[in-house]
Parts: structure tokens; sequence; C-alpha cells
């Protein structure tokens, strides 16, 4: 029972939907956002991240798996993360590309970048050690919110104190 509630947890919080996750806060952080952010403009932005960063790199990891190149989904292997990290890299990057043409969603822009270069740090990394992504991956949104802290002075005490007992 209690290897089913990690998994949950695991899956729950998994990087790959992390992109969708921290959209949809800013989205609705605060009146401002909510302002910027028109019903139309939500949904543009909603299923480009769908699309980008989570349907098309499960896509390319299920054909990584058909091709035994990854042989499970879990990237149990430190090898076997090499592609899926590539594929995350260039699609964060796609969806950083798409999106830096709407002002509206700025913050996010920057986000996806530093997610972006995040990945191909643990691209470099996962060549020689095996390290966790899924606090890598945190780390980046802790990072983010800190920096709405400090640029913007936005009280984020809730989010950040449920992010840093994410992470730890």
């Amino acid at each position: 029972m209690e290897n089913r509630i990690a998994q949950g947890v695991s899956v729950l919080f998994h990087p790959i939907f992390l992109p969708f996750y921290v959209l949809l806060y800013l989205m609705n952080m605060n009146d401002l956002f909510a302002a910027i952010f028109t019903s139309r403009i939500q949904l543009i932005l909603l299923a480009t991240v769908v699309l980008t960063t989570i349907l098309c790199p499960l896509l390319i990891l299920f054909f990584l798996h058909r091709r035994n190149l990854v042989r499970s989904f879990f990237l149990n292997q430190r090898e076997e993360r090499i592609y899926p990290l590539l594929t995350m890299a260039i699609f964060y990057y796609i969806t950083y590309y798409v999106m830096k043409g709407i002002t509206a969603s700025l913050f996010f822009n920057f986000y996806m970048l530093g997610a972006t270069l995040l990945a191909v740090v643990a691209l470099i990394i996962s060549f020689y050690y095996k390290i966790s992504l899924h606090m890598l991956s945190w780390g980046g949104c802790l990072g983010m919110l800190f920096g709405l802290v400090i640029s913007f002075g936005f009280d984020m005490f809730w989010p950040v104190s449920v992010t840093i007992a994410i992470v730890g």
C-alpha cells in the first residue's frame, strides 16, 4: 500500500507535468495575471504547453521504448535518460520559442528558458551520474518562485512553503 502511495505521489509531481502546473499557477496567482490571461490566451497557452511538454515527449518516450532504447518508462538506468532528456530540452526550448511572441506569458517564458537549461545540465550530468530529475525540476520551480518574490515582492509564503515540502 505504501509503495502505491509513493508511486502515485511520484507520478503526480513528475517533472513532465511541472510546466503545466507552473502555468496554471501563474494564470491564477493574482488578479493582475488573471486580467492579462484572457480565456482565449489561457486556452492557447495551456494547449501549447500540454502538447509540447507532455504529449510530444511522452510520444517520443513511447517510440524509444518500442525501439528498445529505453527499457522502462521509469528511466531507472542512467544511460536510459540521455534521449528523453535531450527530447525534453528540445521541446522545452520549442515551448519557450513559441511563447516568446506572447507578451502575456513573460514570466512563463523565463521559466521555460530556465527549464531548458536545467534539462541540458541534467543531460550532461547524466553521462556520468544518475541524479534526481524530480529534485532538479522542483528546485527550478522553487527558484522561479524566489525570483518572483525578489523581483516583484509578491507574497509567496504558501507557494514557496508547499514547494519546499514537495522538494523535501
